[in-house]
């Protein structure tokens, strides 16, 4: 819906890697200088939590300094990430955030998510990008999109879809299909706190169908413990294309990509921002590290700097809020 926008803000010359730098006004002490946090705040085996695991020791190296994941699960993310904007500014404590927590979860849920995307952080380098992908239980009926708009009729107000969380890209993306679909409000959402939840309940049959984003799939459609019917993205990925896009289904315009940022606290010095963005751009370039994210089903970001981050969060606020406001009440709840 908004993919040429991201193109652009996403294009930046490559970033040298950075040594270890000294932060003003401390003239003994380097950033990094202890373990550096790369949080994450979904439940362990999310595609976010996937990216962040393999990349991360390609970023100690970068950073030659230890880089530990922990997951903070919650509130579809919103927990880690008012949690992150309290931290200090050092550096040594970021988050690997999604357009679920970081844009969304804002819009949908105010009385309860107070941050501000675009100013209460400080954006460091965009990660990557993938698409959702709309899948079903292997022993389901529906073989196509097709067959699955025809059993969603056929239960008669009986059927589910799962989600990563209200407000959810996953939940975006359900409710852009039912509404392309006929608009079937007898369809019950059902809310889990993380992406490895809501796989688990598509495979289990406790839910219909659910559109998780495709890196955290990827695995499970391998394994033949899910089938997939189609992508969200415009076009077919290079890690399954066999899968049909939503707009080959007959779902013309049908847009939608989720991506992954790298933040800190708001802040943060720009010597700071600049050793981290290196380091991402040498993560990222990284021919290892970039085929296993390839594998994963994310498509690694060139190399970003912290105002192109800034400026490509600001875009794909506005783009998120558009479609908000389209989808209506149905997304908080």
């Amino acid at each position: 819906m908004f993919h040429a926008s991201r193109r652009a803000l996403l294009g930046s010359l490559p970033l040298a890697l950075a040594s270890p730098l000294l932060l003003p006004g401390r003239a003994k002490a380097a950033f990094p200088e202890r373990v550096v946090t790369l949080v994450n705040g979904f439940a362990a085996g999310g595609s976010s939590d996937i990216a962040a695991r393999i990349a991360a020791p390609r970023i100690s190296q970068a950073l030659g300094q230890t880089v530990v994941v922990e997951n903070r699960p919650g509130a579809g993310g919103a927990l880690a990430l008012a949690w992150i904007r309290r931290q200090p500014a050092d550096g040594h404590t970021v988050i690997l955030a999604d357009p679920s927590s970081l844009v969304i979860a804002p819009m949908v849920q105010p009385e309860t998510v107070t941050y501000r995307p675009t100013e209460d952080f400080t954006p460091l380098s965009v990660w990557g990008t993938t698409p959702m992908v709309l899948v079903v239980a292997t022993d389901h009926p529906a073989r196509d999109v097709a067959g699955l708009v025809a059993w969603i009729r056929a239960q008669q107000g009986r059927a589910s879809y799962a989600s990563s969380g209200i407000g959810s890209t996953p939940q975006l993306a359900a409710e852009l299909f039912l509404q392309r679909a006929g608009g079937d409000p007898a369809v019950t959402h059902v809310p889990y706190r993380g992406g490895g939840q809501m796989l688990e309940a598509v495979m289990k049959d406790e839910c219909g169908f659910g559109f998780p984003v495709l890196s955290s799939a990827a695995g499970h459609l391998r394994g033949g413990v899910l089938r997939a019917l189609a992508v969200s993205g415009p076009t077919r990925s290079a890690s399954f294309p066999e899968v049909p896009t939503m707009a080959e289904a007959g779902f013309r315009d049908f847009d939608l990509i989720t991506w992954y940022m790298l933040l800190g606290p708001p802040g943060m010095a720009p010597a700071v921002q600049s050793a981290w963005s290196a380091a991402m751009a040498a993560t990222l370039a990284d021919a290892a590290t970039k085929e296993r994210l390839e594998q994963s089903g994310l498509d690694p970001a060139p190399p970003s700097p912290p105002s192109a981050a800034a400026a490509y969060l600001a875009r794909e606020t506005a783009g998120y809020g558009a479609i908000i406001a389209a989808a209506g009440a149905r997304l908080r709840g």
